[in-house]
Order: structure tokens, then C-alpha cells, then sequence
């Protein structure tokens, strides 16, 4: 019967305690991941590091009870505790009518292959080559570059599995690479820091020269940047300030958030409350996306969703529970670690893209601003949307780039600045799980000088 798991005792072990049990259903859930991760500081190998995590969490469901727990050592001893924990909170855990488990056997699964073997076979010494290829390609990016604070690459190869009561599992092995660098700028007496990070499932498509440039560019565009005039005119969002909009925005769009009114979005399913050039997706199946599995932390299919489409509300992210509470089919958008239960969350969100370059965007507008940077975004109401964030800049004056600023303040409404995008740029980029392009915006008001 356990055939499939020759190879982790473990595994078979909680098998057949769960058997002895005898819940109604249970589902087990184990990840080993093995990270390494490489730090250049002027061309000399600041940090190595290398970890191994593995753990096993259980999930047990008895007369509409359900019950959690974890361990992360493979000890018989610990094992057998994890399972006989979560049987037990399961016994005291009030009935609640939605539980229940997914059954692996039901579904047919997509083939995702994000396991890069060569990348990660790669010598050491030659990833250690990447890392100071990073500093170094940063440095020559701009003569005011004076400094790196650090410059790393980073590797994973994680193993999941999931079983469930009736003998199924799933299983997927994957791999990924990031490239991530923090720089100092100089010039007349200031500094100012700029960083860029970026993520692939196989190492030779890591961008890192693109990286250090982004990370320089980012550091001296603010050099001298002067005090901002008090102004209600078009603006610009670069892409990374879209992304961390979009990921504040995300818990919004959660079936439990907006179950429980925690969401700005509950109760306007349908409504028109983005800008009709705005179309949102979450997808877990995207190509060499951060969040790509064949399954979501249930073990439900990983699918494509729209979110938003032309600007209307179209979409909600669903588990099992939610799905059975609404009487609605899971959207495969369930997340989860060895320490915790599934929950809803996004695998891959981005809006598509427009046709606009950045040059674009700004052209035509006689007065306005770059928005280079948000600060405190986490401070905003996730139900209202309300914010009040600090900012950096550069002017726009007569659809050209001018001078930086920062310092002032931008105070609005996270879903107000989406319902005002008149254009979208050509340049969407994923920062992690997210990706956006800039886009364009009609009005916004900045509190400066």
C-alpha cells in the first residue's frame, strides 16, 4: 500500500498511526527544501549559507472537527506526538458543517515541470562567480556607485507531497534562483541607497546584469533630490510601486476576507471599480512564475483566474471551505507552510500589460510626477483602502523626466488610484509572486512645500 513512499519512513509512519485512529479523513502534508545562499562584498565571499528544512504537518477531520498539528523532526517519537496532537484537537474543536478534505484521486493534475537539475548542479564556485558578476556589474553601472551593501544568489530545491486517506498523493519537485542586491549612491555631499531583486525557476535565465543596473539606476536618479511642491496633477507609478499596490490590494480578493468583511472588496462583486483598461490575474500555472505548482496547499489543480476584467470585479479566490460555505468550485489558491494550515493567498497576480512604453506615459503631461517609491504601505486600512504614505520622485514637466524630490506625502484611496488609470505600460515585470507594469494616472495629489 505504501510502496510510493519507500524512501520515508516518516511518511508510513504517520500512515499508519492516522489508520489506527481512525478519523473520518486525514491528510498529511510534507516539504523538504535545501537552500544555499551566497553574499559579495568587494569580490570576496561575505556569507555562505546552507539549510535543510523538512517537516510534516497533519490535518485530521472527525465528525466535521477539524484538527492541526506539526512537527519538524522525522524522530518515530515526534511523529507519532504530531499525529496524536492534532487527533486530539480535533476531538475539542466545535462542528463546523464546511470541513472536510480534498480527494486527491478526483482531480486530474496539469504537468508543470520548474525543476531546473543542471542549475542546480552547477559547482559552487561558479555560483560564487555569479555573486561577484552581481557587485561587480553593479559598480560599473554608474561612477557614483560607492558602495554595495550586499550582493547575493540564492538557490532552492523543494520537495512537496501531499496524502490523503484513501492512498492518494501528489507530488512536485522544484527549483529556484534569485539575484538580490542593495547599493549605495554618491554624489555633493548625498547618498541615497537603491535595490533590486529577481526570481527563476533556472539558473541560466537569471538577469542579473539587468538587476545591478536596475538597483544603480534606482540609487542615483534620487541624488540631490529637492523638496516637492504642493500639486493635484497626472502622475506616473513605476512598475515596482504598481506591484506593491497590487500586493496590498491582493488579501482583498481572499473568499475568507471578504466572508468576514475584512476585505474593501466585499459586497461589489460585478461592480466597475477599476479603470477599464485594468485586467488582473492570478494564475498558478504561469510559466516560470515564483508560485507555479501542478496543486495549491490542499492538493486542489492550480488554475488561472481572472480577478478583474476591463476594470469590473469578476473574481474571488476560493479553498475548499469557502468553495463548500458558497456553494462555488476551489480555485486551486490555497497556500501553506509546514507551521501552518492552508489559506487562501495568490500564486501569481499581475496586470496585463499595455502597449506604452515608461517614455510614453510620461509624454504629455505638462506638469506631474514619476512615483519612484511608497513608503509604509502596510499602514493603509486593508477594508477602506485609505492611505497617507510618504513618497519619492521626479518631476514631470513638459512630458520630460526633471528633477528628483522626496519627502512629500500622497494620501488617497488604494482602490481610488486604480479606477484612475488612463494608460498601462509595456513594461510589466514580476517583483516575486507579483507582477505589474507603470501606469498612468489621471490625478494625484501630493502634499509638498
Amino acid at each position: 500500500m505504501h510502496s510510493y513512499l519507500q524512501g520515508h519512513p516518516s511518511l508510513i509512519q504517520a500512515i499508519k498511526k492516522l489508520e489506527q485512529l481512525n478519523p473520518d479523513q486525514f491528510e498529511i502534508y510534507f516539504e523538504h527544501r535545501i537552500s544555499t545562499k551566497i553574499d559579495s562584498k568587494n569580490q570576496e565571499i561575505d556569507s555562505l549559507s546552507r539549510s535543510e528544512d523538512v517537516g510534516i504537518s497533519i490535518r485530521v477531520l472527525k465528525e466535521r472537527r477539524a484538527g492541526f498539528s506539526y512537527t519538524t523532526s522525522l524522530q518515530s517519537s515526534a511523529v507519532s506526538q504530531a499525529v496524536e496532537t492534532a487527533f486530539e484537537v480535533a476531538c475539542v474543536m466545535p462542528e463546523d458543517e464546511y470541513s472536510g478534505f480534498h480527494s486527491f484521486g478526483s482531480s486530474v493534475y496539469p504537468n508543470v515541470d520548474n525543476f531546473d537539475s543542471k542549475g542546480l548542479a552547477v559547482p559552487l564556485s561558479q555560483k560564487i562567480a555569479l555573486a561577484k558578476q552581481l557587485e561587480a556589474s553593479c559598480r560599473k553601472a554608474d561612477p557614483r556607485i560607492t558602495g554595495v551593501r550586499s550582493a547575493s544568489i540564492s538557490e532552492s530545491c523543494t520537495e512537496t507531497r501531499l496524502i490523503d486517506s484513501h492512498g492518494e498523493q501528489v507530488f512536485h519537485k522544484s527549483s529556484g534562483f534569485s539575484a538580490s542586491i542593495t547599493c549605495k549612491a554618491e554624489s555633493h555631499g548625498d547618498s541615497q541607497m537603491g535595490s533590486d531583486f529577481t526570481f527563476s525557476n533556472y539558473l541560466d535565465s537569471l538577469e542579473i546584469d539587468t538587476v545591478a543596473q536596475l538597483a544603480a539606476q534606482w540609487a542615483v536618479e534620487i541624488l540631490g533630490a529637492g523638496k516637492a511642491p504642493t500639486l493635484k496633477c497626472p502622475a506616473v507609478l513605476r512598475n515596482s510601486v504598481t506591484a506593491d499596490l497590487l500586493d496590498f490590494l491582493s488579501a482583498s480578493f481572499s473568499a475568507e476576507e471578504i466572508d468576514k468583511g475584512r476585505s474593501m472588496l466585499a459586497g461589489k462583486s460585478g461592480q466597475l471599480l477599476f479603470a477599464d483598461p485594468v485586467t488582473l490575474i492570478n494564475d498558478g500555472l504561469l510559466p516560470s512564475g515564483a508560485g507555479t505548482s501542478p496543486f495549491d496547499g490542499e492538493g486542489i489543480p492550480s488554475r488561472k483566474t481572472v480577478l478583474v476584467d476591463g476594470g469590473f470585479f469578476t473574481g474571488v479566490l476560493y479553498d475548499s471551505y469557502y468553495a463548500r460555505k458558497h456553494q462555488k468550485n476551489p480555485t486551486g489558491s490555497s497556500l501553506r507552510s509546514i507551521k501552518s494550515p492552508p489559506t487562501i493567498g495568490t500564486s501569481n497576480l499581475y496586470m496585463e500589460k499595455g502597449k506604452k512604453s515608461l517614455d510614453a506615459l510620461v509624454d504629455g503631461i505638462s506638469k506631474g510626477v514619476l512615483i519612484t517609491d511608497f513608503m509604509g504601505l502596510h499602514t493603509a486600512n486593508p477594508v477602506t483602502g485609505d492611505f497617507s504614505l510618504g513618497a519619492s520622485g521626479i518631476l514631470i514637466e513638459k512630458g520630460k523626466l526633471t528633477r528628483p524630490i522626496r519627502g512629500f506625502a500622497v494620501a488617497g484611496n488604494v482602490l481610488d488610484l486604480f479606477r484612475r488609470i488612463t494608460d498601462i505600460g509595456n513594461d510589466m515585470r514580476f517583483f516575486g509572486k507579483i507582477g505589474a507594469p507603470s501606469v498612468r494616472l489621471s490625478e494625484i495629489s501630493i502634499g509638498g512645500e
